[in-house]
């Protein structure tokens, strides 16, 4: 099973993950790109993602093709859903068994219809599939915080190419998030109760910098 590893160096928890090794090598080779008769997120190939967990689709069944969206678990998962979360402490190694989420969105049908590519009414779908997956395990009490993220390309880390992102609840909180928690506190306390994020993007729009059209 997965572990969670506390650096006390760092002051800052790292997965370990034996499974993660087993992905499929997309992009070694030379290739970029991932062929899509063997490609597991394209349209027809659902027999070959474990069972899903949210799609978007206007007629079939599930599991089947007609989708638009589909949400699955991570067929390598860095964290795996099934049992409690127990604390190991020995001396200076503290661990948290690997109980999380690890789930794959994949974006769209299409093999090469990347995020720019995207219609409006698409990229507003795949948003409230994370919103979905998000809200529907955040009521799992084992788990503490939830991140959402997107590889892009090989050098990003993603081994198949089919445009999809990815979903992991962790069972702990990483120190980086507390301190920007903590930090955007502070600004909400200092200010008599305003939002920095709020404020970043009102700034920037009225400077008219760092604004990509």
């Amino acid at each position: 099973m997965p572990e969670l590893r506390k650096d006390y160096v760092t002051d800052t928890w790292v997965v370990f993950s034996a499974s993660r090794a087993q992905r499929p090598g997309a992009f070694r080779g030379g290739t970029s790109t991932t062929d899509p008769v063997k490609c597991p997120f394209c349209y027809g190939h659902e027999h070959m993602t474990p069972p899903e967990v949210l799609a978007y689709r206007k007629d079939g069944v599930p599991n089947g093709p007609g989708w638009w969206i589909r949400c699955v678990p991570n067929k390598y998962p860095a964290l795996q859903v099934e049992g409690e979360v127990h604390r190991r402490v020995s001396q200076l190694f503290h661990s948290v068994n690997g109980v999380g989420a690890h789930e794959v969105i994949i974006e769209t049908p299409e093999h090469e219809h990347h995020l720019s590519m995207q219609s409006e009414f698409q990229v507003q779908e795949i948003i409230t599939a994370y919103k979905q997956r998000y809200l529907d395990l955040i009521r799992d009490k084992r788990f503490k915080y939830i991140l959402i993220f997107k590889n892009h390309g090989e050098r990003a880390g993603a081994s198949i190419s089919h445009p999809h992102s990815q979903l992991i609840a962790t069972p702990i909180v990483p120190r980086r998030i507390v301190e920007e928690v903590n930090a955007l506190n502070r600004f909400y306390e200092s200010t008599g109760g305003s939002c920095l994020y709020c404020e970043i993007v009102e700034t920037e729009l009225e400077e008219e910098k760092r604004i990509v059209s």
